[in-house]
């Protein structure tokens, strides 16, 4: 069935233009409250022959979860307006209405098949109304607006569907294709078919091992229409599965949460996969107890089943930082593992997973095969022992040879769509890593219009997706909106880092502080790998992440700058500077020479400042990260008027300019590294002002001026009232 079920048309010589308009109508539908996640509405595209319109109007047809990829689009798409539009007025006699009905059910497309099944001759495919409906070459056919199929069949009664069907049957199996013949006999029938179920279930497991994983679930669907007993539990299962690697959750959690109570060896086999379905769903560990669901009998494939089930379990609590969970779930893997008799197969990677996610990366050597065992993990565990390179090498020779290879981890979806969104995202955190901004968020936009990037790792994908849109743009774009609006049920993201940055590179300084000072007050929550934030404002926490040496040597810089005081500034300049040139990443050392730039403009250093800013803007520019380099640029272009404000008067209107603000360039200088009200309170002690007169002059009390000026006395790296006013004067200077 794998090689005879009628492709989708693809558009993946078009990534681009794809990708342009899922986010034109991921923005349309944000705005109309209609949420959807970008690779439902790429495969709707894919399925309405890239009508945007359409799209939209299903869109407002299909549940919430439908819309947020939790559940799988409904076999049969809805009737909406935009379709009936198109067909409702086509007059077509019976035998060109039966040979388009014929010609849309059917999941081939040989076109002796259409013909056989019809009783058309060759010519009659290529005159009339059939002419400008179906297209015939090569001995294929297809039609030529597929919208049409979906007003076929909402305008057909069952009975006719169902004579479609019969003569499908009939001809697949004349021309010998059993696989074809037996699909279409059980879609067609009006009363179950108990014998279909076995070869469809069969059937099934096929597609889904080929990576077909909604065509997995129709057929796995269809079998546990017609099954009874214990066939019908292992359609279900097949079909939770099927749709847990589509990364519908939902729908694998509805389909094998009654297994419990079935055979024990279908339970063993689906529990970890319903661990899965249920943790995403709710967004918390299921709660099993390992001590109750452990196998009873030596029966070493029950023990491996138990083992797959807790390995998926341990690293379910490593992705959301449940650390006491994750132990519990490694030691029933090593039990299990041992009895049985796998010599680590299940474990290693698990375990290796499990420790990497949790800070411990030399804890296991991963040795694993397999995309996610074996590809995955070797290209974490060596991009976060520093070698980046490496570790997309890897992913590159995994895409480029794929091998095949079983993994223990996850076997039977090596080839998922929820596999591939794993990969996908760890591909877009490295380049991220490396500093490829700009090749990382196209990479991970590509990915998300056909994968569900959202789900890998509690949610890393969705936040990595709207750092690198504001790295870029300046805010998150539609894509990235939209994997947020639908996560799983569960997965909170904390906003207030990506709302820092955005106001930071908008030059709102103050409320970018602000919102990272109540990141920190929430305890920091990241994702388990972390992802390049804000270290250039807020509180400085030195806390471990897990990322590659080099940007922690990044992060650990930028806190240096902030903290370090003016005593040692000028003899410690030079060695920061010279240690942030060894920086690999072009992303992490403009972040570096950014900050070093502002800290020298706000230390009287104007030369220095404005070559550090320089430098940052060209390797942002590198990097691709358009936003950060608008940023300096914006910087420099109003440090300039201050510097020329602040010159030496040559005609009267610049004297003019020069009286008003004699603290100008200060004032530019010191913009990223205090807050607004810091500003005026710095502004006017710099002038002479007491703090009573300050707080008279601002309208609040004499302390909260006192707590003002301790503030910027620590950030500026000053002593006191004079030394504050000395620097303000030396910035102000041109240089």
């Amino acid at each position: 069935m794998t090689s005879v079920w009628r492709q989708d048309p693809l558009t993946a010589s078009r990534p681009a233009l794809e990708g342009e308009l899922v986010a034109e109508i991921a923005a349309e539908l944000l705005a109309s409250d209609l949420n959807a996640a970008p690779h439902v509405i790429g495969s709707l595209l894919r399925r309405l022959e890239g009508d945007a319109v359409t799209v939209r109007e299903t869109c407002g047809a299909l549940s919430p979860a439908q819309r947020a990829g939790q559940r799988m689009l409904p076999r049969l798409l809805p009737l909406v307006p935009s379709i009936s539009a198109c067909f409702d007025g086509l007059l077509l006699d019976p035998d060109d209405r039966l040979t388009l009905l014929v010609a849309g059910l059917s999941v081939t497309d040989n076109v002796e098949v259409l013909l056989r099944a019809t009783g058309r001759a060759p010519d009659e495919l290529l005159a009339g109304r059939l002419n400008e409906l179906l297209a015939v070459s090569h001995g294929r056919f297809t039609l030529c607006d597929r919208r049409a199929t979906i007003w076929l069949q909402h305008t057909t009664s069952a009975l006719e569907i169902a004579h479609a069907h019969e003569l499908l049957e009939r001809t697949n199996r004349d021309l010998g294709d059993e696989d074809a013949a037996l699909w279409h006999r059980a879609s067609g029938a009006l009363q179950r078919i108990p014998d279909a179920a076995a070869p469809l279930i069969e059937m099934a497991l096929a597609l889904s091992e080929a990576g077909h994983a909604d065509r997995a679930f129709v057929v796995a669907t269809e079998a546990a229409e017609h099954a009874d007993g214990a066939s019908c539990e292992w359609a279900r299962a097949v079909a939770g599965a099927a749709a847990m690697s589509a990364g519908c959750f939902e729908d694998a959690a509805e389909r094998l949460g009654p297994l419990s109570d079935a055979d024990h060896a279908l339970h063993a086999k689906a529990l970890g996969i319903a661990v899965v379905a249920e943790t995403n769903t709710h967004g918390m560990i299921a709660m099993i107890d390992p001590a109750e669901h452990r196998p009873r009998a030596a029966d070493p494939g029950r023990w491996r089943d138990w083992a797959r089930t807790a390995s998926l379990a341990a690293v379910a609590c490593a992705e959301r930082g449940a650390p006491h969970e994750m132990r519990a779930w490694l030691a029933a893997l090593r039990e299990a593992d041992a009895r049985a008799g796998a010599d680590g197969a299940v474990r290693d990677a698990a375990v290796a997973l499990c420790w990497m996610l949790t800070g411990e990366v030399e804890a296991v050597e991963p040795s694993s095969g397999g995309p996610f065992s074996g590809t995955m993990v070797r290209a974490l565990h060596a991009a976060v022992r520093g070698d980046i390179d490496e570790g997309l090498r890897i992913l590159a020779l995994a895409h480029a040879r794929p091998t095949g290879e079983t993994d223990p981890l996850i076997p039977g979806f090596e080839r998922s769509p929820l596999a591939d969104a794993y990969l996908a995202v760890v591909e877009a955190l490295l380049r991220f890593w490396r500093g490829d901004v700009e090749a990382a968020r196209e990479l991970l936009g590509t990915a998300s219009v056909r994968l569900p990037v959202g789900i890998p790792f509690a949610g890393l994908g969705v936040v990595l997706a709207q750092r690198l849109d504001i790295a870029v743009h300046g805010t998150p774009g539609p894509l990235a909106r939209s994997l947020a609006a639908t996560l799983p049920g569960g997965i909170r993201l904390d906003r207030l880092v990506d709302s820092g940055l955005s106001a930071y590179l908008g030059g709102a300084a103050e409320q970018a502080a602000i919102d990272v000072t109540l990141w920190h007050d929430r305890g920091a929550p990241e994702p388990a790998l972390g992802i390049p934030g804000l270290d250039e404002v807020g509180p400085v926490a030195r806390r471990p992440r897990v990322e590659p040496p080099e940007t922690t040597r990044a992060r650990l810089l930028l806190h240096r700058i902030r903290t370090l005081p003016e005593s040692s500034w000028r003899r410690e300049h030079d060695e920061i500077a010279e240690t942030g040139r060894r920086l690999t990443s072009p992303f992490d050392r403009a972040r570096v020479e950014a900050l070093l730039g502002s800290t020298c403009l706000s230390r009287g250093d104007a030369s220095a400042g404005r070559r550090h800013l320089r430098a940052a803007s060209r390797l942002f520019e590198d990097a691709g990260a358009l936003a950060w380099k608008d940023a300096v640029e914006a910087r420099l272009a109003r440090l300039t008027i201050a510097l020329s404000a602040q010159s030496d008067p040559v005609t009267e209107p610049i004297a003019v300019i020069r009286d008003a603000d004699p603290l100008a360039a200060s004032r530019v200088a010191w913009e990223t590294l205090l807050t607004e009200r810091e500003i005026e309170v710095a502004m006017r002690v710099a002038s002479g002002g007491e703090n009573r007169e300050i707080a008279t002059a601002l309208d609040v009390s004499v302390r909260t001026v006192e707590v003002h000026v301790g503030r910027l006395f620590d950030k500026l790296g000053v002593r006191n009232r004079v030394e504050l006013a000395v620097l303000a004067h030396r910035t102000g200077r041109v240089f």
